[in-house]
């Protein structure tokens, strides 16, 4: 699963919530279609993200440097998925969205190697089974520790 995180401005609900950071989950297509031209991509925003604690710490950095920017407007920030359609989400605390991103994380799909959380791409060798590795490297490292034991164990 992939999380998207944009700078929202939603229509049709109350004003002190039409200004929000998103994080969609899903990846860029399951975002709401509010979205304000990226401002803040030194700090994450309009990037798609595999961990979703990563994309919960660049929301709040980008949360904080909006209310910096505008200091009269309300800023938000909120966790969804839209399913392909229109859907505000709704705003959250930040210790809310940091205790969904752990429990999420601990629920994804890791590296057979290294423990890193599996993004789009993923590699196997023959001798794998069912695992994934996150890169080629880990892939070929995870390969090379078997062949090591079957020769100890050969010997």
């Amino acid at each position: 699963m992939r999380y998207f995180v944009s700078r929202q401005q939603y229509w049709g609900v109350e004003e002190k919530d039409c200004n929000i950071v998103e994080i969609a989950s899903g990846g860029l297509d399951y975002a709401n279609a509010d979205m304000l031209v990226s401002k803040y991509k030194h700090l994450g925003e309009g990037q798609e993200f595999d961990d979703p604690r990563e994309a919960v710490e660049a929301a709040l950095k980008i949360q904080e440097q909006w209310k910096k920017d505008s200091p009269d407007k309300e800023i938000n920030i909120a966790h969804g998925f839209t399913g392909g359609n229109t859907i505000p989400f709704e705003p959250e605390s930040s210790e809310n969205l940091k205790q969904w991103a752990d429990k999420i994380y601990e629920e994804l799909p890791k590296c057979g190697e290294c423990g890193n959380v599996l993004g789009k791409d993923t590699y196997y060798h023959d001798y794998s089974n069912d695992d994934r590795y996150c890169s080629r490297y880990c892939a070929e490292q995870n390969y090379s520790n078997i062949i090591e034991e079957d020769i100890k164990e050969d010997k």
